[in-house]
């Protein structure tokens, strides 16, 4: 029974330990509504890349950031522009980022995930493509990327991360979200965002190193010593 008990507690204990905190949030339900996060353990920030726009409407649930000004189809290279999410993960590790994502019919239907772990560098994680959501389309929630593998990405005050609109994988272009249905890629195409989501665990702390047993007798000696001086001031 003790031996049950014990065990118990020790998955409760480890199940704390695995408890996933809120790094940064975005979840754009503040009024009036901004691109400033919801919550922060550390510090966030966004950007807008390569001449995008930004506005607010209708969310999953309340208010979400819309994004357009995508470029000519003919103009803009692939992966030039999007938005950029800056956040400081220091003290957290496992890092998994959750978004939700709405992609109007002349949008891209294709997007890139790219991480920086020195502010300046960027990798891709994954592309991925926007299922068609016909003339009426509605938000793809959950999609989500875990980064625990990428080591880097820990106790990182320079991580952030892109969603960029690409050409559609194998082509020398865009492919419209609604292509399947005549929609072309155009500029005026929207993509929104909503409940941008970092989530991490806290590091553990780390105790302090026990002294050697040489260190406790040079401890020993060096207070022994303050004793005496003391006495003798004292003395004096």
């Amino acid at each position: 029974m003790k031996i049950r008990l014990l065990a118990l507690a020790v998955l409760a204990v480890a199940s704390a330990q695995a408890h996933a905190d809120t790094v940064a949030l975005w979840d754009y339900s503040t009024t009036p509504t901004t691109t400033k996060q919801t919550q922060s353990a550390n510090g966030a920030s966004f950007a807008t890349v390569g001449g995008v726009t930004t506005s607010f409407v209708g969310g999953v649930s309340n208010q979400a950031l819309n994004t357009s000004t995508y470029g000519a189809p003919t103009t803009t290279p692939s992966g030039t522009r999007g938005v950029q999410f800056n956040v400081d993960t220091s003290g957290y590790m496992d890092i998994v980022l959750t978004f939700a994502q709405r992609d109007s019919a002349t949008a891209s239907a294709w997007t890139t995930l790219q991480y920086t772990v020195d502010g300046s560098l960027w990798s891709t994680a994954k592309n991925f493509q926007m299922p068609n959501g016909g003339s009426n389309p509605s938000f793809v929630t959950g999609l989500t990327y875990d980064f625990s593998s990428i080591s880097a990405v820990d106790n990182n005050p320079l991580f952030g991360i892109r969603l960029l609109a690409i050409f559609a994988p194998g082509t020398s272009g865009y492919v419209a979200a609604n292509a399947s249905t005549g929609s072309q890629f155009g500029s005026a195409g929207t993509i929104r965002y909503d409940n941008v989501l970092f989530s991490g665990t806290a590091l553990p702390d780390v105790p302090a190193p026990i002294p050697e047993p040489h260190a406790y007798a040079l401890m020993l000696a060096g207070l022994t010593a303050v004793g005496l001086l003391a006495r003798r001031r004292r003395a004096n």
